[in-house]
């Protein structure tokens, strides 16, 4: 039973995971934000701001040199 439950949940999961045209809509318009492309801490759409607009090397070389930790 607690296998099925599990099973259950996790396919609920999968499914509210999927992305709608209201959803796309809504994360193109967050993704239009610079600061929503950065890779900060906390920042929970980067990784899907960056499959819409994917940083240069050039871009990310430019902001660990402006934001690199110092130990």
């Amino acid at each position: 039973m607690r296998v099925l439950m599990s099973s259950l949940f996790f396919a609920m999961m999968l499914a509210g995971c999927q992305s709608t045209g209201h959803d796309r809509a809504e994360l193109v318009r967050i993704c239009a934000d610079p600061a929503s492309r950065l890779p900060t801490p906390g920042n929970l759409y980067y990784d899907e701001c960056q499959a819409l607009y994917p940083s240069s090397p050039a871009q990310l070389r430019k902001y660990y040199q402006q934001n690199a930790p110092v130990y």
